[in-house]
């Protein structure tokens, strides 16, 4: 845990409150901008803020729309591309473990992610993910086909999304409506269950596609 709070050498003069005895008391340092966001570009105090506000409005929508999160039947989350750890954050009081996956391809935030008692990973999800030793009851992600369309393939990232999902397992998919509409007709072919919902704002552009993954059977396959 030292080398999660504590800054780099060359750094550790300018960035004094990164250490142990500086660092806020667990669950106090979730809300409170770590010294480290100053090196995440276009990020700032205000910023941190606004982002924490923003994850504890749309968990409650998030709830309302699939009421198993929060309870024992979700226990093992991911959130597939945070900036600051927001939605692990909001969910702090449920009974949930998450992984926070930083795009490598995007500002390096994973020092906040952890400066604020999260744990996480940076990932190309390009690239496969490595599940080991476990896989998920829930996947969120947040206007990643958008950032990475033209990188990846949308049928590509949501097949990986399938191996690492559990069976019966949820994702939770926020994205403007073209994405959405395309991820619904592949989600379909992979014989997930979806429903598309409004977000917590009804004029958004974006909107929420709740899926959850079928327990295949024999009664499933067709010979």
């Amino acid at each position: 845990m030292r080398s999660c709070l504590t800054s780099p050498s060359s750094t550790s003069l300018r960035y004094k409150k990164l250490a142990l005895d500086a660092t806020p008391k667990w669950p106090q340092r979730l809300a409170v901008a770590p010294e480290r966001i100053a090196t995440v570009p276009g990020s700032s105090a205000a910023a941190f803020k606004h982002d924490d506000g923003k994850w504890k409005l749309r968990t409650k929508h998030y709830k309302a729309l699939l009421p198993a999160l929060g309870s024992d039947k979700i226990r093992n989350v991911m959130d597939m591309n945070t900036v600051y750890g927001g939605f692990a954050a909001s969910l702090i009081k449920d009974p949930v473990w998450v992984m926070n996956v930083v795009s490598s391809y995007g500002p390096n935030s994973l020092g906040v992610v952890f400066d604020r008692g999260l744990i996480g990973t940076n990932h190309d999800w390009c690239e496969a993910f490595s599940t080991y030793p476990r896989t998920y009851d829930l996947l969120h992600l947040d206007g990643l086909f958008t950032a990475e369309s033209h990188r990846c393939e949308m049928k590509f990232v949501l097949l990986e999304m399938d191996r690492i999902l559990r069976p019966t397992g949820y994702a939770i998919i926020r994205e403007n409506a073209y994405f959405l509409d395309s991820v619904a007709t592949i989600a379909k072919g992979m014989r997930w269950n979806c429903d598309k919902h409004d977000t917590e704002y009804k004029a958004d552009k974006e909107k929420v596609l709740i899926c959850q993954k079928k327990l295949w059977s024999g009664k499933n396959t067709q010979h």
